[in-house]
């Protein structure tokens, strides 16, 4: 697969828009591309994605792990279309325009991978290629894909921002909680000075040392049309641990509220939203080891990423696939200042051929 066939591929799919909810004619695209280099697709319910399908080279090579590589096609939300330009080897947008290699990068090797796959006579196993939708709005497309049209034992999400070579094994549990508090006016407090004590006391009983962050992105107070003052809390809550671990810091801090509404007899309510999982995968496990070994192979050097938002792989490792996140090559995603080196788009399609051929041994 030679840079130019990657580029053009990028350069293609960045043409087309994709906002969250609107990836309809992507998605025809990929139809298309897989239908023309002979791979079989199957759709996704309710939108959510497709998976093509390139089998086993023979019957030997059947037996050995099917793997899957995931990225998606929505990008985050951009009001007018990339103009896009090749400038000092990298793409990027000459407008105030979101380029959308987060995560088109990682479409495009995909589908290069899968044309080189095509072309070629070298023997691998059954190799799978999961596109999602509507990612940027909290992994739904994940969250609702048909898991029964995955063979995969484990698959590789091309969905990091960095050089290739980067790698996430591990990822926190994000959840939303959301506050409302109400009282009638007049009041011995006014409900934003109820909100503000129970924040306090919040941030009192965390510290840094429990691997546990809470912070509020939305405080606002309105009064309602029967007089009563409400104020709405907006917060994220994250940790390094699994779910379970999670509940006893969630629940304490839903009963601080609680008992700050009870103390000054205000109205308290409360929702919240899982938003993704933690997970953890060992630096020693099968699937780590195998982009590993395809990474010292093709010289490329390896370094463990954290990020800081999930991604498709915190939701296919919670339904039962472990997915490793690998380094897309993009930078500055989600900005006007997004782009790409089409050298990193070439190393990545590099990267996918090499494990493909290595699985199998």
């Amino acid at each position: 697969m030679t840079q130019t066939n990657v580029q053009d591929l990028f350069l293609e799919l960045v043409a087309i828009p994709s906002n969250s909810g609107q990836e309809q004619e992507i998605m025809t695209y990929i139809q298309t591309f897989f239908k023309q280099i002979g791979a079989s697709v199957q759709l996704s319910k309710q939108q959510s994605g497709l998976v093509a399908t390139i089998p086993a080279t023979n019957e030997a090579l059947e037996q050995a792990p099917v793997i899957a590589f995931s990225a998606h096609l929505d990008t985050a939300t951009s009001q007018v279309p990339p103009e896009v330009i090749i400038a000092n080897g990298y793409v990027e947008t000459a407008n105030r325009a979101i380029l959308g290699a987060d995560d088109k990068s990682g479409v495009a090797a995909m589908l290069a991978a899968a044309d080189a796959l095509a072309k070629s006579a070298e023997p691998h196993g059954q190799v799978e290629f999961i596109f999602t939708t509507k990612e940027e709005e909290g992994l739904t497309g994940a969250k609702l894909f048909d898991l029964d049209l995955v063979d995969a034992a484990y698959g590789y999400c091309l969905d990091a921002p960095g050089a290739v070579g980067g790698m996430i094994r591990t990822s926190k549990t994000h959840l939303q909680l959301d506050f409302w508090i109400e009282v009638s006016v007049p009041h011995e407090k006014s409900a934003i000075q109820i909100a503000r004590d129970a924040m306090k006391k919040i941030r009192q009983n965390f510290t840094l040392d429990t691997g546990v962050i809470w912070q509020v992105y939305h405080f606002g107070g309105e009064v309602l049309e029967n007089g009563n003052e409400k104020v709405t809390i907006l917060s994220e809550f994250s940790a390094d641990f699994p779910l379970e671990n999670c509940l006893p810091f969630v629940e304490q801090i839903k009963q601080i509220f609680i008992e700050t509404g009870v103390t000054y007899k205000a109205d308290v309510q409360d929702v919240t939203h899982m938003s993704y999982h933690h997970f953890s995968l060992p630096e020693t496990s099968h699937i780590c080891k195998v982009a590993s070994i395809a990474m010292q192979e093709l010289g490329i050097p390896q370094r463990a990423l954290q990020l800081e938002g999930g991604t498709d792989a915190n939701v296919f490792n919670d339904r039962g696939i472990p997915f490793l996140v690998l380094a897309a090559g993009f930078e500055n995603p989600h900005t006007t200042s997004e782009r790409i080196a089409v050298t990193e788009l070439e190393k990545l399609v590099k990267l996918l051929l090499e494990i493909i051929k290595i699985t199998p041994n």
